[in-house]
């Protein structure tokens, strides 16, 4: 993780200090979203393998560093959009955004387990460790604060200043009186900016006095992060979204231009927009806890896991928090394979192993891709158990094959795409037990009702 320290508020200042300082009648708006893949750090020795091998290990490595920080967390007009979701070729999904006056287009990150909005600012941002396939990073897409009439830099007796601080207590306020400089870690990377008050452009109306970060310095994050976590400074709830729903196209691990759509809803006339066979299931009260970012997270009432019908015994607590915010099941977009405390993640592959047992386990891929179990199908028919989650109320989801194994290359082998800190030698029992990523959500419809706190979801092709 890079380091900040020399990162002083007036070099902030002195960046941003040429900033100005001076609803519709539709019902949803609509925006596409791409895969995004987390680019890896490769050595010499990396870069002989299987590439397919490559990046599955980078994924299940950033999976599980990802799902750490989620676990530990402060370690230090229109009513309706529709918005392309692309899958990108690092891991996760992007979409596209417009802020300031006149509009300025960017990529974004699209994250359900983190809160801010942000984007690379001005023309000194500098990303550190951002030399990745893809991306050019002398020449990474920016904001500019200057070009925008609207562009206003927080005060610290602003309110929206504690949004990003955890709390609504009054921020201390430096001699020029503005917010401190936020500094948020993710699993992949860090950021470090201001934050701006901004116009979020919808051509169905815009989002005026919108909260975005002005990060002037980051670490391995070159394209921006939309929040859509449950936090007071996130997208959904600054718009007063009604509920947002999105389908995910399947992982390509590339930059292809195919993507599904991300709609926002401003109010609920449009509630059966999702079509027929949606289940629900509410969400969980989240946490009362001294760790914050744990107010931000989508916590689901599972109930249980099976496997080919059978119950996996993993104990209640992973499954629901307790009133230290440890233990229970949140809904991720950011995180790409599915996380699983070491416990229960341990039932589940063994209850695999033990109804696959007539394949041989390929423990060489294992080892180079971070993933397990792997089995070899190669010349004998595939025959897979059903992995189904079982949600308080009834709800049921059962994953589609693609979603929880996947072939590695031509090799013959399939592996379970799951992943545990386990695997490399941790097992951290803090937080959120079990984090359902991306992955996971490949072609089911995810509704997330926040009018009424409820998930809805169907399986589904996305397109």
């Amino acid at each position: 993780m890079a380091s900040f320290s020399y990162l002083s508020i007036i070099t902030l200042i002195s960046i941003l200090c040429f900033c100005n300082c001076s609803s519709s009648s539709q019902n949803t708006l609509t925006l596409s979203l791409t895969q995004h893949i987390p680019p890896s750090q490769q050595s010499e020795q990396e870069t002989n393998r299987h590439p397919w091998l490559q990046i599955i290990n980078s994924l299940a490595s950033s999976s599980v560093t990802r799902a750490h920080l989620l676990k530990n967390p402060n370690e230090k007009s229109s009513s309706t959009s529709k918005i392309p979701l692309f899958s990108r070729s690092y891991g996760g999904y992007s979409v596209s955004l417009s802020f300031g006056s006149p509009p300025q287009k960017l990529s974004f990150v699209m994250d359900t387990g983190s809160s801010l909005v942000w984007f690379p600012c001005t023309h000194r941002y500098t990303c550190y460790n951002c030399d990745f396939p893809n991306v050019n990073q002398t020449n990474i897409p920016k904001f500019i604060p200057k070009l925008s009439s609207t562009a206003k830099i927080i005060g610290c007796k602003n309110k929206k200043c504690g949004f990003v601080f955890g709390s609504s207590d009054p921020i201390r306020c430096s001699d020029n009186g503005i917010c401190p400089a936020y500094m948020l870690q993710y699993g992949s990377g860090s950021t470090s900016g201001l934050l701006l008050s901004e116009t979020l452009d919808f051509d169905e109306g815009d989002a005026t006095d919108f909260v975005v970060g002005c990060s002037i310095i980051s670490s391995r994050q070159p394209s921006g992060i939309a929040g859509f976590g449950r936090g007071p400074a996130s997208l959904p709830v600054q718009m007063g979204l009604k509920k947002f729903s999105y389908c995910l196209v399947s992982h390509r691990f590339d930059d292809a231009p195919v993507s599904s759509e991300l709609v926002l809803y401003r109010n609920s006339s449009n509630s059966g927009a999702g079509g027929s066979g949606i289940s629900y299931t509410n969400f969980h009260k989240n946490p009362v806890t001294s760790r914050s970012a744990f107010k931000e997270y989508y916590y689901v009432n599972l109930r249980k896991i099976t496997v080919g019908g059978k119950t996996v015994k993993i104990p209640y607590r992973f499954l629901v928090p307790g009133s230290d915010g440890n233990g229970g099941t949140i809904i991720d977009s950011g995180t790409t394979f599915t996380f699983m405390d070491g416990h229960a993640y341990d039932l589940v592959a063994k209850e695999f192993e033990n109804q696959m047992s007539k394949y041989k386990r390929a423990l060489d891929v294992e080892s180079e891709s971070g993933l397990g179990p792997c089995f070899d199908i190669a010349g004998k028919p595939a025959e897979f158990p059903e992995l189904m989650f079982h949600f308080k109320g009834g709800a049921k989801l059962s994953l589609p094959l693609a979603d929880y194994f996947s072939f590695l290359g031509d090799s013959g082998v399939l592996c379970m795409t799951i992943v545990s800190s386990s695997l490399i030698g941790s097992n951290s029992t803090t937080g959120p037990s079990i984090i359902m990523g991306n992955y996971q959500q490949q072609n089911i419809y995810l509704e997330y009702d926040l009018e009424n706190g409820r998930l809805g979801f169907k399986k589904q092709t996305c397109k």
